[in-house]
This record gives C-alpha cells, sequence and structure tokens, in this order.
C-alpha cells in the first residue's frame, strides 16, 4: 500500500497522478449542490450551492488533499445535502456545519434582552440619515427626537417586560395591538421584523412572521375641496368674524390656507420661506421679496427649517404657483404676506413639530370648513396647477415630491368639480407657436402687426 503525502511538499510525480485520478473519480459522486475544490494543492474546500437563492459559498471542509482526506470529504458532502434539505435557515445550517463538518465548540449566546435589541435599533436610528433629505439625524432636534419616539417607541413601549429575551407569542400579540391592514400595522410589522432579525432564531421567527401579511390594504378616505367650495368658505369665515381681533387671527391662517392652495404648501413649510417681506440671495442670484408688487413670477423660496426650529420633510427648494390667475392671486393677498405667530406650548418634541398644522387644522375644523384635512388644500393646488397647464414635473418639484408620487397619489385625490373643470376646460390644449402663426396667417392676420406680435409675445413668453 503506498503513502498518501501532502502534495506540496514532499511526494514524487507519479503520487500526485494518482491523487487527481482519485480526486476526479470522487467528484463524481458528490451530491447535487456541493462541489470539492483544491486549495493550494494541500487543502480541500467545499463550494455549497445554497438552496432558495443559488449563491454559491466556499467553506474549509476541515481535510487535507490526500486519499484518506477526500473520501472524508465525500462523506462530509453527503451529511452536509441532508442538512441543506432540512434546515430552513441559513443561521442555524452553518451553526451546524461548524458543529458538525469542523468540529468546533459553538456556544450560542441566545440571552439577548428586549432592552438590548431596543437600545442596538436606537443606535443604528441615530448613525442614519433622514430618508427624504440625506441629512444626518440630530439628537438635539424635535424632528428626529419625534420621529424615532412615534415609529420605534410607540411600538417598544407596548412591551411590559425589556429585561425577558425575545418570544414569538409575545411579538406576535404586541403586533395585533394594531388591525391588520392598516398602514400603521404595516409600520409597526417592519419595526417588529428589524426586532427579529436581532434574535439568535432570526430565522424562525422571521418565518413565523413571513407568514402574517403586512401589506396595507385598509387607507385613509382622503378629502378633497373645490376652488368654489374654498373661496366660498374663506369669504363667510371672514364674515363671520365677530371681533376685529378675530378677523386679524382669521386672516392669518386663511392666508397660510390660501398659500397652501396657491403653491401646494405642507403647512409647516410656508412657516420656513425666506423671502415673505425680503429679498433672498444666494450664488449671485436674487429672488425678490414676495411682497413685492412688481414681482413677476412670485417664486417662494424654502429653508430647511421654520423659524419655530423644525425642518421640513423634503428639505429646502425653490417653489412657483400653480395658479396663473393673477385676478386669484390678488383676491387671496398672496403677496400681503400674514404669517401667523405659532410659540409651541409644551417642550415635548411632538407638540413642537406637530402643533403648527394642528393649529391649522383645529381653526378650519372649527370655522366649519368643508373638509377637515389641511392636505385637501394641497391637493387641490396640484389640480389647479394642472388645469392652468403646469407641465408635472414643475408642479412635482414645487410640490417637493417625485413624479411617482404625483402620479399615485396627488392625482386620484381630485374633487369632482374640479375633475369636471379638468375634463372641459383643459381638453382643448394650446397650440405650439408655429401651429398658431401657420393658422393666423390662414385667417388673413399679419404677423408682422404690432398688435399681433404683442399677443403673441404675451401668449408665448417671448422676447421683445
Amino acid at each position: 500500500m503506498r503513502e498518501n503525502p501532502t502534495v506540496g511538499g514532499t511526494g514524487n510525480y507519479e503520487s500526485f497522478e494518482d491523487l487527481l485520478i482519485t480526486f476526479k473519480a470522487v467528484s463524481k459522486r458528490l451530491p447535487k449542490g456541493v462541489r470539492l475544490k483544491r486549495e493550494r494543492n494541500k487543502y480541500l474546500q467545499f463550494q455549497i450551492t445554497m438552496p432558495g437563492t443559488g449563491n454559491r459559498k466556499s467553506k474549509p471542509t476541515g481535510e487535507s488533499f490526500t486519499d484518506t482526506g477526500i473520501y472524508a470529504a465525500l462523506d462530509k458532502a453527503w451529511k452536509i445535502r441532508k442538512s441543506l434539505d432540512e434546515f430552513t435557515g441559513e443561521t442555524e445550517f452553518w451553526e451546524w456545519y461548524d458543529k458538525e463538518i469542523l468540529g468546533k465548540n459553538i456556544l450560542v449566546d441566545d440571552r439577548i434582552t428586549y432592552r438590548e435589541i431596543f437600545e442596538k435599533i436606537e443606535q443604528e436610528y441615530w448613525e442614519g440619515r433622514n430618508k427624504n433629505t440625506g441629512r444626518e439625524r440630530d439628537r438635539n432636534l424635535a424632528n428626529d427626537n419625534a420621529s424615532i419616539g412615534d415609529y420605534y417607541g410607540f411600538l417598544f413601549r407596548k412591551f411590559p417586560n425589556w429585561d425577558k429575551q425575545p418570544n414569538w407569542e409575545e411579538i406576535k400579540t404586541v403586533l395585533f395591538t394594531w388591525e391588520q391592514g392598516t398602514k400603521t400595522f404595516k409600520d409597526r410589522y417592519t419595526v417588529i421584523k428589524k426586532i427579529c432579525s436581532y434574535c439568535p432564531n432570526s430565522d424562525k421567527l422571521l418565518g413565523l412572521l413571513a407568514e402574517i401579511d403586512g401589506r396595507q390594504t385598509k387607507f385613509r378616505n382622503h378629502q378633497s375641496i373645490s376652488l368654489n367650495q374654498f373661496l366660498e368658505w374663506r369669504q363667510r369665515t371672514l364674515d363671520n368674524a365677530p371681533t376685529n381681533s378675530q378677523l386679524e387671527i382669521r386672516e392669518k391662517w386663511l392666508w397660510v390656507c390660501s398659500m397652501c392652495v396657491v403653491y401646494g404648501l405642507r403647512p409647516s413649510e410656508i412657516a420656513a420661506a425666506l423671502n415673505l417681506t425680503k429679498p433672498y440671495t444666494k450664488d449671485n442670484l436674487t429672488i425678490p421679496a414676495l411682497s413685492k408688487k412688481d414681482n413677476k413670477y412670485l417664486l417662494l423660496v424654502l429653508g430647511d427649517k421654520t423659524y419655530f426650529g423644525t425642518t421640513i420633510k423634503t428639505g429646502s427648494r425653490v417653489c412657483r404657483p400653480l395658479v396663473n390667475d393673477k385676478k386669484l392671486i390678488e383676491e387671496l393677498q398672496i403677496q400681503v404676506p400674514k404669517l401667523p405667530l405659532y410659540e409651541p406650548s409644551s417642550e415635548n418634541h411632538e407638540s413642537i413639530v406637530r402643533g403648527f398644522s394642528k393649529q391649522i387644522a383645529q381653526r378650519i375644523k372649527s370655522w366649519k370648513c368643508p373638509v377637515t384635512q389641511v392636505y385637501a388644500f394641497r391637493y387641490l393646488g396640484n389640480h389647479l396647477g394642472e388645469l392652468h397647464g403646469i407641465p408635472q414635473e414643475i408642479r412635482s418639484r414645487s410640490l417637493g415630491h417625485t413624479n411617482a408620487v404625483n402620479d399615485l397619489f396627488y392625482r386620484k385625490h381630485t374633487n369632482f368639480e374640479t375633475s369636471v373643470d379638468l375634463l372641459t376646460k383643459h381638453a382643448k390644449q394650446p397650440l405650439d407657436y408655429q401651429t398658431a402663426c401657420n393658422q393666423l396667417q390662414d385667417l388673413g392676420f399679419d404677423l408682422n402687426d404690432n398688435s399681433v406680435r404683442a399677443i403673441l409675445r404675451v401668449i408665448y413668453q417671448l422676447e421683445k
């Protein structure tokens, strides 16, 4: 019987050839999904194709490249194949692999508590960035504190004993505190999934969680309002003011409502405007004050923060009116800024962040507005922009979201009267410049006539 040297140090050419023949012969007897590979002609490695994903992973066999090592690896390969078919999670499989294939003595710490998991999730949150603006999160910022409290903290507090080890029945009970199919349930489902991922038996917990449908199937009924309804309500609210001081208060908050309609803004964003009464300059470009009488474009510059220190949802940007009707802009007194003074009455982060929007919501409700959702004004602004022929790309940029969001959410939240207006008043699109000129000539108009040229210049915004 010949020796089985470890190739690479001792042995001769003929013994290496015999070893290769053995290796090739044994390789043909390997189970599906498990391959053998030589490592520097000294050791053997497995190439394992993981079920489900198809990913191939290279792992040591714990055997050398010898006759006995090759056959020992063959026995291990069949054990691996059997385990791949039995285990449902990779974590459990690799724990088995280290113990049974490599002979490692593994001690698994399965004593992690809810408290430790919650601390890890909070640390991950504070080390991350805002999903809308990309800025780093700040522990001193009310918005970030309110967000973590609402998204994570509220759920964490549902667990009565943070020093316990997680178990599925308790996790499931907490999840179904909320109604399945709602947005809140969907959000809590996402957090529960994160909690499970930190558990030592995460594969098992995530498998059980996957059997629960976490999708949102129940949606809030979004309200809508037409321009006529808004104008009638606004005037009625002013007319019914009981005192002059009350009239002044109403004028301020109704100006905010009007800004939501004309610019399609979120209420708190108006409190971040930088050029209401004075110009704004950046990169040698000056945007005139909104209040300036000869302001032609009425561009509005929004900063990152409101005057009371909270950040706005999608960050700083420049907006344009979604309404081209100068008479309407004058009627709503858009160029006479009357921004109300809001002073948070509490140091509570939630109160600071939501307070301004809650104030306006409470007021429109008490003033008998046809809608109680302030976002209805924002939806109206978007539809007025469409009615006035403003391209969706421009509307989306001013609104502070993508075209996809505009298509998916904003266009469907339309008032019946607004929909009819869009289909009738906006049914005939304006002609392009050249087609208009050709048709005017066909009708006998002289394009060199000063009056005709002036009309074309106004309609198509031509340079003089």
